[in-house]
């Protein structure tokens, strides 16, 4: 089941989003669970934002975190996600999960979506072909470097 999000599930989502992180090939960087959980709240509390959890039996095994805003160019509006986690072991929920910020995109009336994929761990292409599946055109990719944390 896709539901919205509540203060009650963020324990659940700062789990599933620590083992998503600890195995993200891009990031080279711990999770900071006062950090995640004030931005889960902000997400549940603004008006632009979203947040979307899979349940299955009773507990969170994904959540999509979405956000809206405009081009800086432009009055025309797009969504992106700020995170899409789901545990590996129910990733058939991850296309639940894209169905209903899909649909919550056409409820806002937003033109466009981008979505990236930014963790390294889709080396089969799986994710890809799934936002092609619905709809979505590969159109530009992502670049990634890790400095050392003393520089500036």
């Amino acid at each position: 089941m896709i539901r919205f999000g509540t203060h009650a599930d963020i324990p659940a989502m700062l789990a599933i989003g620590k083992q998503v992180i600890a195995q993200a090939k891009s990031l080279n960087c711990e999770m900071d669970p006062d950090l995640a959980a004030r931005t889960i709240r902000q997400a549940l509390n603004h008006r632009k934002h979203a947040v979307f959890v899979a349940e299955k039996a009773g507990h969170v095994v994904g959540f999509f975190i979405a956000m809206q805003d405009q081009f800086w160019f432009s009055k025309t509006h797009y969504a992106t996600d700020l995170a899409f986690c789901v545990s590996p072991e129910h990733r058939d929920q991850a296309v639940w999960l894209l169905r209903r910020f899909i649909r919550w995109c056409q409820e806002h009336r937003i033109s466009h979506i981008q979505l990236g994929l930014s963790t390294g761990l889709d080396t089969e292409g799986r994710t890809g072909q799934l936002y092609e599946a619905h709809g979505l055109k590969l159109a530009g990719g992502i670049y990634s470097t890790t400095f050392d944390s003393e520089a500036t």
